[in-house]
C-alpha cells in the first residue's frame, strides 16, 4: 500500500533577515534528498528577498513544480478574515481579489505564477473559493489546523476548486522545537502508512523562520490585533541552537525520505492526478433514493459518479418532471443567500402536495439553467430548498412503491463537512481578542452544498 505525503513550506517572515538563510538551507536539503514539496510564499516575502538581493533563492523557487501563494501581507491588520468578516459574499470576493492580486502579481513577476493558495494562519475564508478561479489558482491547499472544512485524507471539489484539508502529522510547534522533538516527528510519519489507507494523504507543515527564531515574527508585531509603525524582527536562537536546528532538520528529512509506503509528492502534481470536475449523469431513481436514505443529502458516489448535495437536488427535480435517465446533469453551484437560520443538521417536514413539488421541480431546473446556482427556496410560499428535497423524496418513494409510512427526516449531511465554531482556529494569536467571524462560517456551510468527492484517474 502507498499513502501520499505532502510537505508544505509556508514562506512568510519578511521581517527577519536570518529567515532567508533558513529558506536557502531548506532548498539545499530538499534538493539533496530529491523530495518534492510545496512552497507557498507571501507577496511581501518575495519582495523582501528581491530587495535583499537574494536573486538565487528566487530563481531556485522558480524551478519548483509547486509554487504557491500565501497571501500578500499574511498577518498585517486587517488580516483577510478580519476585513471580510462582515462583508456580504460578493463584496468579500471582490475585496479578496483586489488585495490579494497585488501579492500574486509580485510573486509572478519575481518568481513565477503561483499555482495554489494557502490561507495565512487562521485566515481561511470562503470567499477564496470563488476568488481563486479569477486569480488562476485552482488548488486550495489548506490543512487540518486552519481549514473550516473538516479534516479529510482525500481531496474534495468545492464549487470549481480542489480543496485539501489533510491531517498535519508533525508536532505543534515543529521546527521551532527542533532538535528536541525530531524523534516524535519522525514517528508520526512512520505511523502514517499503518494508520491511513492506500491513496490517503497527509502533510507536514514547516515555516523556515522557525529554524532561526524563538518566537513567530508575526506574534512579535501583530499579536492580539496589535499594529506597529516599525516592524521588529523575531528574537533569534543562538548560533549554536541554529546550527543544531539545521542539522536536525536535515536528519529529519533524511529519515522520512526512506519511510516505507510513503510517496512524497507536491500538491500541484497530486492535484493533476485527479479526474477533471464534471457533472454526473441522471441515474436510476431507486439507486438515488436508496443512497439518500442511507447517507442523507451530501457528497456521495453512485456507480462511480460523484454527486454534491446540489447535484442530488437537481437529479430529484429532473426525475419528478419525467426526465429519462442517462443525460448529464446541468452544472450546479451552491444556492446564493442560503444558510442564515439553517443551523440544524437534519430537516424534517410534512411533505407538500405532488402538484406543488412538481411545480418546484420545474422552477429549480429553470433557475439552475439560467444562473448555474441552486435556488435557496421555491414556490410562492418560499419553501426552503431542503424541505422541497424532503417532499420530492417522499413522492418519488410513493411512485416507486417504497415504504413511506414512517418517513424519516432528511439529514443535511453536507453540513457535517464543515467544522463547528469551537473547532475553528479563531484563537489564532494574531486575531483581536474575541474575534468570532460567524458570517464566514455560515457562508462556508452554504458553499458545502457544492462539495463532492474528488477521484484519482487511477
Amino acid at each position: 500500500m502507498t499513502v501520499y505525503g505532502l510537505i508544505r513550506f509556508d514562506i512568510e517572515d519578511f521581517v527577519t533577515q536570518e529567515s532567508d538563510d533558513a529558506l536557502e538551507f531548506i532548498l539545499d536539503v530538499m534538493d539533496e534528498f530529491r523530495i518534492p514539496a510545496s512552497y507557498g510564499i507571501v507577496g511581501k516575502k518575495a519582495q523582501s528577498l528581491h530587495d535583499r538581493q537574494h536573486q538565487k533563492i528566487l530563481q531556485r523557487l522558480a524551478t519548483k513544480n509547486s509554487l504557491g501563494f500565501h497571501s500578500t501581507t499574511h498577518s498585517e491588520h486587517p488580516t483577510l478574515a478580519e476585513e471580510l468578516a462582515e462583508m456580504d459574499y460578493e463584496q468579500g470576493v471582490k475585496r479578496f481579489i483586489e488585495r490579494e492580486s497585488v501579492g500574486v502579481d509580485v510573486v509572478a513577476k519575481l518568481i513565477k505564477a503561483p499555482r495554489y493558495f494557502t490561507q495565512p494562519g487562521g485566515n481561511w475564508v470562503p470567499q477564496a473559493i470563488t476568488a481563486l478561479v479569477h486569480l488562476d489558482m485552482p488548488v486550495f491547499f489548506s490543512d487540518s489546523w486552519n481549514s473550516y472544512i473538516a479534516t479529510s485524507t482525500q481531496p474534495l471539489w468545492i464549487e470549481d476548486i480542489v480543496h485539501w484539508s489533510v491531517p498535519v502529522l508533525n508536532p505543534r510547534p515543529f521546527a521551532m522545537k527542533l532538535p528536541d522533538n525530531m524523534d516524535d516527528a519522525v514517528t508520526m510519519v512512520e505511523q502514517a502508512s499503518s494508520k491511513l489507507s492506500t491513496g490517503d494523504a497527509f502533510m507536514v507543515m514547516v515555516h523556515p523562520t522557525e529554524l532561526v527564531t524563538t518566537k513567530f515574527w508575526d506574534a512579535v508585531n501583530f499579536e492580539f490585533g496589535a499594529t506597529t509603525a516599525t516592524l521588529r524582527k523575531a528574537p533569534l536562537r543562538s548560533r549554536q541552537d541554529r546550527k543544531e536546528a539545521f542539522e536536525s532538520f536535515r536528519s529529519y528529512i533524511r529519515r522520512i525520505a526512506s519511510v516505507p509506503h510513503v510517496e512524497w509528492v507536491d500538491v500541484v502534481e497530486l492535484s493533476s492526478r485527479l479526474k477533471p470536475l464534471s457533472s454526473p449523469h441522471l441515474g436510476d431513481p431507486s439507486e438515488l433514493l436508496e443512497n439518500l436514505s442511507q447517507n442523507g443529502l451530501g457528497p456521495t458516489t453512485i456507480r462511480g459518479e460523484n454527486f454534491s448535495a446540489a447535484d442530488e437536488v437537481v437529479a430529484l427535480a429532473l426525475l419528478l418532471i419525467g426526465t429519462t435517465p442517462g443525460q448529464e446533469l446541468p452544472r450546479v453551484r451552491a444556492p446564493q443567500g442560503w444558510g442564515y437560520g439553517h443551523l440544524l443538521h437534519a430537516y424534517a417536514a410534512h411533505p407538500e402536495s405532488i402538484d406543488t413539488v412538481e411545480s418546484g421541480a420545474r422552477e429549480i431546473i429553470r433557475q439552475v439553467r439560467a444562473s448555474g446556482c441552486l435556488p435557496r427556496a421555491v414556490g410562492r410560499g418560499s419553501e426552503s430548498i431542503e424541505n422541497w428535497a424532503f417532499s420530492a423524496i417522499f413522492h418519488l418513494s410513493q411512485a416507486l412503491k417504497r415504504p413511506v409510512d414512517e418517513f424519516p427526516p432528511l439529514p443535511l449531511t453536507f453540513l457535517d463537512y464543515v467544522k463547528e465554531p469551537d473547532q475553528l482556529h479563531w484563537d489564532w494569536p494574531i486575531f483581536p481578542p474575541n474575534f468570532q467571524p460567524y458570517r464566514l462560517w455560515q457562508e462556508t456551510r452554504r458553499l458545502a452544498w457544492s462539495l463532492k468527492p474528488a477521484q484519482y484517474r487511477s
